[in-house]
């Protein structure tokens, strides 16, 4: 006979594994098979597969029968949309957002902060027919464009020293990988107080970025331009940084941060 202990375990696991496979299709705005779902999670493709079918009837993912991919279905985005209206970062930001956008037509972004990870979680877009996309809700690192420095620029230097540790990994021909390098520009990101990114995360795609920070001064993630390089080059990056950093302070002031008195 199966004990309790037993049958909670098998409970939870299934649940992880339940759990996992959502994440990971809600991750992939082009959906995700059950091979590949299999190989990236370690999950047995059976298991897989049936997970997915039970999600699929509750209408939390949909199948495309063509491809035989799995993406986000209807009850999944309604649960996003709930949140979304509750999403008190996206609120504070939208109208920072519009302004910046309404100023530079290029498009804007609110970026957060999770744990070592950067999210891009609300957007407003330009009216240029060709834009710089970054997919939204996906994990990225910090130690990448504009963004992501912003974020580390506004990290405590014990934080910055932990996340410099890890590998590096290279982007573009242009992208900073000696933490040594990483470390120069973000002093001089400090200073100026934006990050610039001339195509280190995109080929061709650039970025201007400032950190924001919440009621207890932690850094709580960023605020984004992102252009096309072509069109940024065009711009005062000086002017464009000036701004990101106005609204990101005024972003700060909306989430309760008190900037301290400078000092005498």
């Amino acid at each position: 006979m199966e004990s309790s202990s037993t049958a909670a375990s098998q409970k939870s696991g299934m649940l992880v594994r339940a759990i996992t496979l959502l994440e990971l299709v809600a991750t992939h705005v082009d959906g995700i098979g059950v091979r590949e779902a299999a190989r990236r999670t370690g999950i047995d493709r059976s298991a897989v597969s049936r997970i997915l079918t039970h999600f699929e009837e509750l209408g939390y993912v949909e199948q495309e029968r063509e491809r035989g991919v799995y993406a986000a279905g209807p009850r999944l985005f309604s649960i996003v949309a709930a949140l979304s209206e509750r999403d008190s970062l996206a609120k504070a930001a939208e109208p920072l957002l519009k302004e910046l956008v309404g100023r530079f037509n290029e498009t804007c972004y609110a970026v957060a902060r999770v744990d070592d990870t950067l999210v891009y979680r609300s957007k407003v877009d330009c009216d240029n027919t060709i834009r710089y996309v970054i997919e939204m809700g996906k994990p990225f690192p910090l130690v990448s464009g504009a963004s992501g420095m912003a974020i580390l620029s506004g990290l405590t230097r014990d934080e910055r020293d932990r996340i410099l540790e890890q590998p590096i990994v290279a982007h573009t021909d242009v992208s900073l990988t000696d933490p040594e390098a990483v470390r120069a520009q973000l002093a001089e990101d400090v200073r100026l107080g934006y990050s610039y990114s001339p195509g280190r995360w995109v080929p061709n795609g650039g970025g201007v970025a400032a950190p924001f920070f919440d009621a207890t001064g932690r850094c709580a993630g960023a605020l984004t331009l992102s252009s096309p390089m072509d069109r940024l080059q065009k711009l005062s990056i000086d002017e464009v940084g000036a701004a990101v950093n106005d609204a990101a302070r005024r972003m700060s002031e909306r989430l309760g941060h008190v900037a301290e008195p400078p000092a005498r």
